[in-house]
């Protein structure tokens, strides 16, 4: 009987050690910009548990200023990027990399995710490219990607 109870217990220590592989921010910014364009290639969207908001005038990427989200997109848009702000790995959260970009790609669409986590902003630059985007990174690159694309 010791034996049960001593190893039900240690299963309860092994499993609530676990730790948690995704964080769940206040915001999530993510989008794009084309890097042989002008502004009209330049798509960024504010997503919170409650609404997604667009920035029509194109200068988020310039001045950072969250007023920019002006537009609020349909209840539909909302829908396709909702489950983005709980799939910000962790593992990005420890990394003092922001860049994550081959810079001898041709293609040169560059995807941003921004995070306010705990009162501390996080952000990164990906191509989502295999050689340049490490693997913790790759499951929120390729949503970003779907998604952006999709709300275009």
């Amino acid at each position: 009987m010791k034996n049960r109870i001593l190893f039900i217990i240690c299963l309860l220590f092994i499993f609530s050690c676990k730790k948690d592989e995704f964080v769940h921010p206040d915001y999530i910014i993510f989008g794009s910009f084309g890097g042989f364009c002008a502004n009209d290639c330049r798509y960024v969207y504010y997503l919170d548990d409650t609404k997604l908001l667009e920035d029509t005038t194109k200068l988020f990427f310039q001045n950072k200023e969250l007023s920019n989200f002006s537009k609020q997109l349909s209840i539909d848009d909302f829908a396709i990027a909702k489950d983005l702000i709980n799939k910000v790995p962790t593992a990005l959260t420890k990394s003092n990399r922001t860049i994550f970009v081959d810079i001898n790609v041709a293609d040169q669409n560059i995807y941003y995710v921004q995070i306010l986590l705990k009162g501390r902003t996080y952000y990164w630059t990906f191509d989502n490219f295999p050689n340049s985007t490490p693997s913790y990174l790759k499951p929120l690159a390729d949503e970003v990607y779907r998604i952006s694309n999709e709300l275009r």
